[in-house]
């Protein structure tokens, strides 16, 4: 079984405008309210007649870290250290306290239009890095070290650094439209190449998220191509 550490949760909720009762939460009691019982260490706020967000950051709640919170006229978007289930409780906490300042308690039934999520984290697996890329073009930049040496005294080595996909959107509607993601299984920063420690994020939850770098290390172990060394 796969080890996936530091993973990151996140999703946007997106609502039906006139949903999250923007002008409750505004209040200075309310703002204390919700900065204390997410132990926030910071938050900004700001609203005029065509805009407001709210933006909060580096706090907890029941045990789970929050990275970030953000809340403008028709989303939320929430940010935990963990997973789906982390960010789904820190969620309802926050959906709860949003129902109990509301008079018409809209967010007991809210009107939700969609969620995305993404989550990122970094794992070990059996494919060295150069097996994402197509073998004759590691062959290519490999035959080619010399002439990218900055002098006679250096040598030079080509290791895999990023790669990343663009994910884009089409809803069956025109109430809204989605931001296209980003999928990514690259190297992961700082690490050591000899080891296979990959960073990955992608558009989805993080049951999801397992299941498609297990799915993937499968699917590449069965290529069996030789690499100049």
């Amino acid at each position: 079984m796969l080890d996936f550490v530091d993973m990151v949760s996140m999703a946007r909720y997106l609502f039906a405008p006139n949903t999250l009762p923007l002008t409750n939460l505004l209040m200075r009691s309310n703002v204390k309210t919700l900065e204390t019982m997410f132990s926030f260490q910071g938050m900004q706020v700001g609203a005029d007649v065509n805009q407001f967000q709210l933006i909060a950051g580096m706090g907890e709640v029941n045990g789970v870290a929050i990275q970030q919170l953000a809340i403008d006229a028709v989303s939320i978007n929430l940010t935990v250290v963990g997973d789906h289930a982390d960010l789904s409780n820190s969620y309802e906490v926050l959906r709860k306290f949003l129902t109990e300042i509301d008079s018409k308690r809209r967010m007991e039934k809210p009107k939700l239009y969609t969620t995305t999520y993404q989550t990122q984290s970094s794992v070990k697996l059996s494919i060295p890095y150069e097996r994402l890329v197509a073998p004759e073009f590691m062959n290519f930049l490999r035959s080619k070290t010399n002439v990218l040496r900055p002098d006679d005294s250096s040598a030079a080595e080509i290791y895999l650094s990023n790669l990343s996909f663009q994910v884009r959107y089409i809803p069956n509607t025109d109430i809204y439209s989605l931001v296209p993601k980003v999928f990514t299984i690259e190297p992961r920063a700082g690490s050591d190449p000899k080891e296979n420690t990959y960073y990955v994020l992608t558009p989805t939850a993080s049951d999801t998220h397992r299941l498609l770098v297990e799915e993937f290390e499968k699917a590449m172990t069965g290529r069996n191509v030789a690499l100049v060394q």
